[in-house]
């Protein structure tokens, strides 16, 4: 016979396992493509939509997704490039239509949960792209948006010279977390990204992660510290969403 501590013990991973949701697959029709969402479930009020253009095949960001649902924040997770059968490469994200974005975006809020936006790298473009004409159309505001490791720069840049970014920089008024790795040269270019941000009147935070490269989840030759920020993203954007004003959490 089971003790009483056994059978607490085994209660309580049954009301923790009927309280964590499975992943679901959300199909939104827009004028331009059908496009899949993977939607990790939460009750609470806060929902992360983030652009992924990965295929797909984003396991790192899957398990994040995961964490947070578990902790109450609702993830949803769009293929953007398989909806339009677009190839993994840094062009493909011309060949995204905004509306397209701001459909979905129409669709999360539609929650009645608080939105965020999340992105990295060069999908980091789709955010404010698609954040700009939000806000020009004069929609219900998202409540702001994590870039992390932003890569938005026209060209590569030149030493000693201003450098020139996306038409998508400056052009919104969100609350902007930006996460960059201690251990790219782009740390250098936080301050200046963070200025053309804000001449729009975006409320920029800007924050260095110590000891890792850009897109460190995503590297086979990822270090130590790679591997234990990895292990702690949730945590990290969580700390991220307090930044931006979020109290619930």
């Amino acid at each position: 016979m089971m003790n009483f501590r056994t059978v607490l013990l085994y209660i309580l991973l049954l009301l923790f396992a009927a309280n964590v949701q499975a992943k679901v697959i959300k199909n939104i029709e827009t004028e331009d493509a059908d496009i899949e969402v993977r939607v990790f479930p939460a009750e609470g009020n806060v929902l992360l939509l983030g652009f992924p253009c990965d295929e797909g095949k984003s396991i790192a960001e899957e398990r994040t997704a995961q964490s947070l649902s578990e902790d109450g924040v609702e993830v949803w997770m769009p293929d953007m490039l398989g909806g339009f059968m677009l190839p993994k490469v840094r062009s493909s994200l011309a060949d995204i239509p905004t509306e397209t974005i701001t459909a979905i975006i129409a669709e999360a809020l539609k929650t009645g949960k608080k939105v965020y936006l999340i992105a990295s790298g060069p999908d980091t473009e789709l955010v404010l792209r698609a954040a700009s004409q939000w806000e020009a159309e004069d929609h219900e505001p998202v409540a702001g948006a994590i870039l992390m490791f932003p890569r938005l720069y026209k060209d590569t840049p030149v030493p000693g010279e201003v450098p020139e970014y996306v038409d998508a920089v400056g052009k919104t008024q969100l609350p902007i977390m930006l996460l960059e790795g201690g251990r790219t040269p782009n740390r250098w270019g936080l301050n200046t990204l963070s200025n053309e941000l804000q001449k729009s009147g975006s409320d920029v935070t800007s924050k260095v992660i110590p000891k890792v490269r850009g897109y460190f989840f995503k590297r086979q030759d990822a270090n130590r510290s790679e591997d234990v920020v990895t292990s702690q993203m949730a945590g990290l954007i969580k700390v991220s969403l307090f930044y931006l004003g979020e109290s619930e959490i």
